[in-house]
């Protein structure tokens, strides 16, 4: 088994080294240097269409897109390991579900809600944010995080144990913890971060 995972630093990659390392697997991290416009090259636009990271190669089969590398990963490698559920059945709907929100609802809310509504390393500059798009992203991030909220009522993860699944929504809110983003409002779903953030294979993955 060979595995490659083409990244760079403080990017979605991140969520799958934390993937990789959950499930114990052993990887190649492939650096792509942007600043050499590695990922314009064709030999990585083969890879990534797009020429962003992350992309992953595994026993020949190329991914890219985060979510569905999760996806990829769960279903062939964590099953075994308790970290993706087996299927059919509404465990592996919600898996399928709830990795898919991550990626289109929750992380993309916030972060529109980071470049227009806050000010951080990452935000846009003051004379090209959007009040009413601050403001959109903003009410959309907080249904977010309760849509969160009600799945962690009476479970510790959003599966019951800590799955994958964990990684697909903990990873957008550990970022922009990083940059301003709070979960005054909603402690349960704070709780439940930093039982994600504590595992030892998130520091590995860092």
């Amino acid at each position: 088994m060979t595995i490659q995972l083409y990244s760079w630093p403080r990017s979605s990659g991140t969520r799958v080294a934390w993937a990789l390392e959950e499930l114990g697997l052993p990887y190649e991290y492939v650096h792509v240097d942007g600043s050499k416009g590695e990922h314009r090259a064709p030999a990585y636009l083969a890879i990534h269409p797009q020429g962003k990271v992350p992309a992953l190669v595994d026993d020949g089969e190329t991914l890219f897109e985060s979510g569905a590398i999760l996806m990829h990963l769960g279903e062939k490698y964590g099953i075994d390991r308790k970290l993706w559920p087996s299927g059919p059945g509404q465990s592996r709907a919600d898996a399928t579900s709830w990795t898919v929100w991550s990626m289109t609802e929750l992380g993309g809310y916030m972060m529109q809600y980071l470049y227009h509504g806050l000010d951080s390393p990452v935000s846009y500059r003051p004379a090209d944010r959007s009040a009413a798009a601050a403001s959109f992203s903003h009410g959309q991030f907080m249904r977010c995080l309760d849509a969160l909220a009600s799945r962690l009522d009476g479970r510790s993860h959003l599966l019951g144990d800590f799955t994958l699944v964990d990684i697909a929504a903990a990873s957008w809110l550990l970022m922009g913890a990083s940059f301003g983003v709070t979960l005054e409002k909603h402690p349960a779903v704070a709780e439940w971060l930093g039982r994600c953030a504590e595992r030892p294979a998130r520091s590995k993955a860092r």
